[in-house]
C-alpha cells in the first residue's frame, strides 16, 4: 500500500519538487514531498455562515458568489462539497480538512488566481458535474478525483502566465517566481505535481491506504484533468465535444460520454466560466 512519509516536512515552508509528472517512476513514499511547514487549526466560523439552507443550495447553483464570504467559512463550504458527494471508505474527515488547509495555505495572494478563484471552480465544477448526471456516474474515489482536481487546478499559481515564465527565464528563479516548475511551458504539470505531492504529505495523508495500482489510477486521472485546463488544448476539446455530438447523432443516441473525458470537460468548463459569473 502507498503509505506517505514520515519524515518531517522541510523547513521554510513550500519547497519546489524535483521531477516532472510524467518521470515519476514510484508512488510518493520514494520521493521527497512537501507542504506548509505548519497547517493552521480548522477556522471557528459562524454556523449559520456554513449550514444555513441557502448556502447549502447555492452550492449547486451557478449564481453562488464565493467573493462574498470570508475565506474561513469557504474552507468549511468546501469540506461540506467533499461530505455531500461522498467520502471514499476510509477517508478521515480530518486528512480532507487539512487538505484544504494546504491548499489555502498554498495559494498566493493574487488579484485573481487565489482561494477565491479555485474555491470558486470547484463549487462550478460541482454543479455542471450535478446538473449533467456525470457525479452520479462516478465512484467515491472518482468524485474525490474530480473536486479535488478542481481545488488544485491552479496550486501555487504566480499570477502571471506560462507564457510570462518562459520569457522571464533566469528571473523566474527569484522573488515570487522561486519555485516554480514549469514544463514544456506549462504551468499546469507545476499545478498537477504540487497538488500530488500536497496530498501525500504527512500531515494530510489522503492517499494513505491505495494500493499502488488505485494511487497510479487516481494520479492519472487528477493530472489530466488539470493538465485540461491548459487554455491551448482549447480547440483539442471542442474536437472531442464534437466527435461525441456527431456519435450520438449518427449512431447511438444514448451513448455515454467517457468518464474521464466528462471529468476533464467540468472542470475545464468552470475554470473558463469564471470570468462571466
Amino acid at each position: 500500500k502507498v503509505v506517505c512519509s514520515k519524515d518531517a516536512s522541510p523547513p521554510g515552508g513550500i519547497q519546489s519538487p524535483c521531477r516532472l509528472l510524467t518521470d515519476m517512476a514510484h508512488p510518493p513514499t520514494t520521493r521527497q514531498r512537501s507542504a506548509p511547514a505548519v497547517l493552521p487549526e480548522w477556522p471557528a466560523v459562524d454556523d449559520a455562515a456554513v449550514s444555513s439552507a441557502m448556502a447549502k443550495r447555492q452550492l449547486l447553483s451557478f449564481d453562488f458568489d464565493p467573493t462574498a464570504l470570508p475565506s474561513d467559512v469557504l474552507c468549511h463550504l468546501a469540506m461540506e462539497m467533499f461530505v455531500s458527494a461522498g467520502l471514499p471508505a476510509g477517508l478521515a474527515e480530518d486528512r480532507v480538512r487539512r487538505f484544504i488547509l494546504a491548499v489555502r495555505a498554498s495559494m498566493l495572494d493574487n488579484p485573481y488566481h487565489n482561494f477565491y478563484h479555485v474555491f470558486d471552480v470547484m463549487q462550478t465544477t460541482l454543479a455542471l458535474s450535478t446538473v449533467t448526471g456525470t457525479m452520479a456516474r462516478l465512484d467515491a474515489w472518482e468524485r474525490f478525483a474530480l473536486l479535488s482536481a478542481a481545488l488544485c487546478h491552479d496550486m501555487e499559481h504566480p499570477g502571471v502566465s506560462s507564457a510570462f515564465l518562459s520569457k522571464a527565464a533566469g528571473d523566474a528563479t527569484r522573488g515570487k517566481y522561486q519555485g516554480i516548475i514549469l514544463r514544456d511551458a506549462l504551468l499546469e504539470k507545476h499545478h498537477a505535481l504540487r497538488a500530488l505531492e500536497f496530498m501525500c504529505v504527512k500531515d494530510v495523508g489522503v492517499l494513505d491506504g491505495l494500493s499502488s495500482d488505485e494511487y497510479y489510477h487516481f494520479r492519472s486521472s487528477v493530472s489530466n484533468i488539470i493538465l485540461a485546463t491548459d487554455i491551448g488544448r482549447h480547440k483539442e476539446y471542442m474536437d472531442h465535444l464534437k466527435e461525441f455530438a456527431a456519435r450520438r447523432s449518427t449512431e447511438d443516441p444514448a451513448v455515454e460520454m467517457d468518464k474521464q473525458l466528462a471529468m476533464e470537460l467540468m472542470v475545464k468548463c468552470a475554470d473558463v466560466s469564471n470570468v462571466i459569473k
